[in-house]
């Protein structure tokens, strides 16, 4: 027997098991090439818009995408005013109707501009300087006669904050004296002290925008669309934004003064339910959409009884089952008297573009308001600062027929109130009053820069 027969068992079933090794990869590489192929001719068929490479994995990374608020250009603002103190160009824009996230960094911007104590210094001046009335309803597009009479004692944030309970007191000593209850045409300037006409109009205010929500009836300096409450562009330019900033700031101030006010200074009928049955029963006893609430009333009455502020009274929003109305008529009982329901005034009160017909008209009627009167008492001082940038300064509105309200003029072009003026110097003018007029407008133009 040859020795290859002798082989031992062991080689063979070693080498029967390489071979079946052998023939599994090959298996295996086999099924592998063929369910690629499958896989793409499958996805081919299925998805004939996708194309997938083979070379590139099929799931991309996640990327995160982060806003970056847009930069506005830096603008120049005076020293210590407020913009420069809170460092309004380091602030993004303001977004009014944002989503939940923009109201909480909006708020969390506002919050580190108020961290620094230059800028809570800077606004504590400027609130307390600011007039109450104009802070509710001044508008672009519009004069109010609170800007246009200057006042021996200026009606403003700090004098309603000073001593509101005191006020409080004050009022309820007026009301309980009959020769202080004015109502109908009545007045008499001269128990403006011994009525307190001036707590009057404090506890008016303090209940009106602490109370009353009245600061949530505030007409924004700067707001979007065409008409009187949107007196303003689609997009707010750098300088509209920076005021939608100071504006927020300015409210956050008086929420932050009313939060720390006694809860019992409201004027209720829960509180005080005497004095509030007489305040209401001023007012005409039908129910209409213009009734007057309990601010409105006391904002009168001070009138009534020879307070200068409360005199100029006119544009004051006041509560209502029906919603807010600006039905405040203080300026009947004050100083300018009769001015305010004429044509002239609310011609004289609309921004228009400098024009010579407008610019007659407002001149007679301001040589009306600055004519000698006969009981002293009535004599007051025109703002002529105001009376120049009001004429001589854009935005420029205007009123087309079968409008809902004055439009901004978009137009850049207009006559300048150099030419205005020259204009009607031209025409031979000799009356003294409207003489009078003309140069002191055109001295203070020039003094403003704003005259060319």
């Amino acid at each position: 027997m040859s020795q290859s027969v002798h082989v031992p068992r062991w080689s063979w079933v070693a080498g029967i098991g390489l071979g079946l090794a052998v023939v599994a990869v090959i298996c295996v590489l086999l099924i592998s090439h063929n369910r690629a192929s499958l896989n793409s001719t499958v996805l081919e068929t299925s998805e004939p818009s996708t194309t997938v490479s083979s070379s590139t994995p099929t799931i991309e990374p996640e990327v995160v995408v982060v806003d970056t608020p847009l930069q506005l250009p830096r603008l120049d603002f005076p020293q210590g005013s407020v913009e420069e103190a809170c460092g309004f160009n380091e602030l993004p824009t303001y977004s009014i109707a944002g989503s939940y996230d923009t109201i909480i960094q909006k708020n969390g911007d506002r919050a580190q501009a108020l961290e620094t104590d230059e800028c809570r210094i800077a606004l504590e001046a400027h609130m307390s300087a600011t007039n109450p009335q104009l802070f509710l309803s001044s508008a672009p597009n519009f004069a109010s006669l609170a800007e246009l009479v200057v006042l021996d004692e200026p009606f403003t944030f700090e004098r309603i904050f000073a001593d509101p309970s005191g006020d409080l007191l004050r009022v309820q000593d007026a009301l309980s004296r009959p020769e202080c209850l004015l109502t109908g045409d009545e007045t008499n300037w001269e128990l403006k002290e011994t009525c307190h006409a001036d707590a009057l109009l404090n506890y008016a205010f303090v209940n009106l925008f602490c109370f009353s929500e009245g600061i949530e009836n505030r007409l924004p300096p700067v707001d979007r669309g065409k008409n009187y409450s949107n007196p303003y562009r689609k997009h707010p330019t750098p300088q509209e934004d920076r005021i939608l900033w100071k504006q927020d700031l300015e409210d956050s101030w008086l929420v932050s003064k009313c939060a720390v006010l006694d809860p019992t200074l409201e004027l209720t009928v829960g509180h005080y339910p005497e004095l509030h049955t007489l305040v209401m029963s001023w007012h005409e006893k039908e129910i209409t959409p213009f009734s007057k609430g309990v601010e409105a009333l006391l904002v009168e009455l001070a009138a009534r009884l020879g307070d200068d502020a409360a005199g100029l009274s006119h544009t004051v929003f006041e509560p209502h089952h029906m919603g807010y109305h600006l039905r405040v008529a203080g300026y009947k009982f004050g100083r300018i008297d009769n001015f305010l329901g004429s044509r002239k005034w609310s011609r004289f009160t609309l921004k228009e573009e400098p024009n010579t017909d407008r610019f007659l008209e407002a001149f007679h009627f301001l040589a009306r308001l600055d004519s000698p009167k006969s009981d002293p008492q009535n004599e007051f001082d025109l703002d002529w600062e105001f009376v120049v940038r009001h004429f001589c300064e854009p935005p420029y509105f205007v009123v087309q027929p079968f409008s809902s309200g004055p439009e901004l003029v978009e137009n850049g072009e207009h006559s300048s109130c150099k030419e205005i003026v020259h204009q009607i110097r031209q025409k031979g003018i000799t009356y003294p009053p409207l003489l009078k007029m003309l140069d002191k407008f055109e001295q203070v133009a020039l003094e403003l820069e704003v005259y060319e």
